[in-house]
């Protein structure tokens, strides 16, 4: 069996026998003779147009994935063409190369017949919804994998196509749409795909191929109740977006007091720290031993949860593994809080500065493009500085604490890029370990990253700093903190 989706055509095209149409008159097709035998239908739509006194320049007609036009070359002698696929404006734009719309049809039909399913046409005009993240990973040929569910189409412009990031972010869920005869240049993996019916969920990485399923889901989870449509040999049953590196080892930690045993899961590293969590619920220090009871311990919070053995409650935080999981998630590994609160101090001791520990919970500003950057794995180079904030402004409007902390890109240039979005630090760690283990340093603390590498950190003296620039002694931030008049280097390996 020939590999999956059905490759391009290697052959270069070239003129096939011309069809006659009735009557003396004839169609001429070009193309990769691999993929000839897909024009039948083209070919029996235009004999049914002939037959109707119907041909004429230009007469377009719709069949499969795309249009076909006929060009009128001589007074009973017409070229079939298609939509050229390479031009920026496709719709209009059309080839007698029939070979790549010719191959769209071979694909679609290739990837039902070895689904052994009804297919739900889509032509390249109907809407494709990319998530922004999924939308980037096309257009930059990023390698992320990719998850396509279809759901039920909205309108007659829908294909209720859905393409997400399997690693799914809040930060960069907003939708947007797209012609899918976009696809063809950008992502022609995927085209082969869409002629799937509603229900169906697949799963590409680099350009490859990985599955796809039949599921009522709607989250694009997959179960081994659904159905394997097609296989790469890796075997169905696994939840989309959730294969990982195997989690380090965990031990389980227990405190039994009245009665009632509570129960945690943690590194072995981290288990004294965890199981002050633990005493702490024990001791009253959250109320009752009920579930709901409630306790903010330095880093994150913490809950207690039933469980379905009497007696026995859960201790769990919020689940650092993703964005997703931190918005929705808890866990009874309490691994992911824990190294928040860890790292926090260890580099303030590191700097040699008094620790001002971040809570999960504390917003940090990042810069919209910076954010972008941070989602999406780009390298860029970011500046991370730690203000002063006023009293009055010390929270949110929805009483959310700020951290002080921003992030932001020094090339931003728009207001777009440069807007600042508030986001939890919890959320940050989930999405990116770079930067969490230097929230606890103080105020006037100034870093720079490239490459996902801290380059420089400063302590800076905004006082001192204002006097220097008041003086016009130097002419950028850069110069400043080299000449040493405003602020002192934290980390010495990282100047």
């Amino acid at each position: 069996m020939t590999t999956f989706p059905l490759p391009l055509p290697s052959t270069q095209p070239e003129p096939q026998p011309a069809v006659d149409l009735g009557g003396g008159t004839v169609a001429t097709l070009r193309c990769a003779t691999e993929v000839a035998p897909f024009a039948r239908p083209v070919v029996d739509r235009y004999r049914r147009h002939h037959e109707a006194g119907n041909t004429e320049d230009g007469l377009r007609t719709i069949v499969g994935f795309g249009f076909w036009q006929l060009r009128q070359d001589r007074e009973t002698q017409f070229a079939i063409t298609a939509p050229d696929y390479a031009a920026e404006d496709f719709v209009d734009a059309t080839t007698d190369d029939l070979t790549l719309a010719l191959w769209i049809e071979a694909a679609q039909a290739d990837t039902l017949s070895r689904a052994e399913v009804d297919g739900a046409p889509i032509d390249m005009a109907m809407g494709v919804t990319f998530t922004k993240a999924a939308l980037t990973v096309v257009e930059k040929g990023r390698t992320d994998e990719l998850v396509l569910v279809r759901r039920p189409s909205t309108s007659e412009d829908d294909s209720g196509w859905l393409v997400r990031t399997a690693e799914k972010s809040f930060l960069r869920n907003k939708e947007v749409e797209i012609l899918a005869g976009l696809l063809v240049q950008s992502a022609a993996y995927l085209v082969p795909l869409l002629a799937l019916p509603t229900g169906t969920v697949a799963r590409v990485a680099d350009g490859r191929f990985l599955g796809a399923w039949a599921t009522r889901a709607t989250d694009g989870t997959v179960t081994a109740a659904d159905r394997q449509l097609l296989d790469d040999g890796r075997g169905a049953g696994a939840p989309i977006g959730e294969q990982s590196p195997a989690a380090p080892t965990t031990e389980t930690i227990e405190e039994v007091v009245d009665g009632v045993t509570l129960r945690a899961r943690t590194h072995p590293q981290l288990a004294p720290l965890a199981g002050s969590v633990l005493m702490a619920f024990a001791a009253g220090a959250a109320g009752p031993l009920q579930p709901g009871a409630r306790l903010q311990m330095s880093y994150a919070p913490y809950t207690l949860e039933a469980t379905d053995e009497g007696g026995v409650l859960l201790v769990t935080t919020p689940d650092f593994s993703s964005p997703e999981a931190y918005r929705e998630r808890t866990t009874d590994d309490l691994t992911g809080a824990l190294i928040g609160q860890v790292e926090q101090l260890q580099k303030a001791r590191q700097a040699g500065v008094d620790a001002a520990p971040v809570r999960a919970t504390e917003t940090i500003a990042i810069q919209s493009a910076a954010l972008d950057a941070i989602v999406l794995g780009q390298p860029a180079a970011f500046v991370m500085e730690r203000f002063e904030l006023d009293p009055g402004a010390q929270a949110l409007t929805d009483g959310t604490r700020r951290s002080g902390w921003s992030i932001v890109l020094p090339s931003a240039q728009s207001d777009e890029e440069r807007a600042l979005r508030n986001i939890d630090a919890g959320e940050l760690q989930a999405c990116d370990r770079t930067f969490g283990p230097y929230l606890g340093l103080p105020v006037g603390s100034l870093l720079q990253f490239a490459g996902g590498e801290l380059q420089s950190a400063h302590l800076v003296d905004q006082a001192k700093l204002a006097e220097v620039f008041e003086r016009g002694e130097y002419r950028t931030m850069g110069e400043v903190l080299a000449s040493g008049k405003a602020s002192r280097p934290l980390f010495v390996e990282a100047d």
